[in-house]
C-alpha cells in the first residue's frame, strides 16, 4: 500500500479509532457461477480482479457504522462530482477515459450489477456484514456549478447495486483529506507517540508550533 500516500492516510485514520480494525487492498472478481452464461468476449470484462481500498469494522458500532467501506482516489487536482455523477448515471457516457481507463471502471461497483455482486460478497465474506457506509475519500471535492453531492450520495442507481436492491442497508458518504486532517490535528495534544503513520505525522506538526488556520 506504500505507493498511495491517500490510502495509507485513510487507513490511519480509520484505524486509530477506538475498536476498530482494518484491512486494505482486498481483491475481489465476479466468481465463475455468476458469469457462466456470458459468452467468451463479454467473460473478459469480468477476467481482471479489482480491489477494495480499505475495509474497517468498528465493534462498538452497529448499523450502517459498524463496517466503513473506502474508495480512495488521489487526484491532486480534487474529486470532480459533477463529471463522474453524469458519466455514470449515463451508459454512452461511461466509456469515457480518465486517467488511464474509462469512467466506470473507477467506480464499477456502483454501476455494473455483477460487479457490484463481486463486491458485496467481499464485504460480507471480510467482515459477515451486508450493511456498511460506503465513503469516497478523496483530496478534495471540486467546487463546480453544479456540485451534485445529495445526487450522487442518494443515487437510486448506485444505492441498488451497493445494497442489492434495497436488501440491505447502506449509504454513501464522502471523506475529504482536509476533514480527516482538521479533525487530527484538533485533538488534545498527546506526547504519546501515536500508533499510525496519520496521527505521528500530525504530531510532529503540533510539535512545531503550527496552527491549523
Amino acid at each position: 500500500m506504500k505507493e498511495d500516500i491517500l490510502e495509507q492516510l485513510v487507513d490511519g485514520y480509520f484505524l486509530r479509532q477506538p475498536s476498530t480494525f482494518t484491512k486494505h487492498n482486498i481483491k475481489f472478481k465476479p466468481s465463475q457461477s455468476d458469469i457462466f452464461s456470458l459468452d467468451n468476449k463479454e467473460k473478459s470484462k469480468y477476467s481482471v480482479s479489482s480491489d477494495i481500498d480499505v475495509i474497517a469494522v468498528h465493534l462498538n458500532k452497529e448499523g450502517l457504522e459498524k463496517v466503513s467501506v473506502i474508495s480512495c482516489k488521489s487526484w491532486q487536482d480534487g474529486f470532480d462530482i459533477d463529471f463522474f455523477f453524469d458519466h455514470l448515471t449515463d451508459p454512452s457516457k461511461r466509456d469515457k477515459k480518465v486517467g488511464t481507463g474509462s469512467a466506470w471502471k473507477k467506480f464499477r461497483e456502483l454501476v455494473e450489477p455483477i460487479w457490484a455482486k463481486a463486491f458485496r460478497d467481499a464485504i460480507k465474506r471480510e467482515t459477515l456484514s451486508s450493511d456498511f457506509t460506503y465513503y469516497i475519500a478523496v483530496t478534495k471535492l471540486k467546487t463546480n456549478k453544479d456540485k451534485k453531492i445529495d445526487d450522487f450520495k442518494n443515487c437510486k442507481l448506485f444505492i441498488d447495486n451497493l445494497s442489492d436492491n434495497g436488501k440491505n442497508k447502506v449509504q454513501i458518504e464522502f471523506l475529504e483529506l482536509e476533514t480527516m486532517l482538521k479533525q487530527i490535528f484538533n485533538e488534545k495534544k498527546n506526547t504519546t507517540i501515536e500508533a499510525t503513520e496519520i496521527g505521528r505525522f500530525i504530531q510532529l506538526i503540533k510539535a512545531t508550533g503550527m496552527k491549523w488556520k
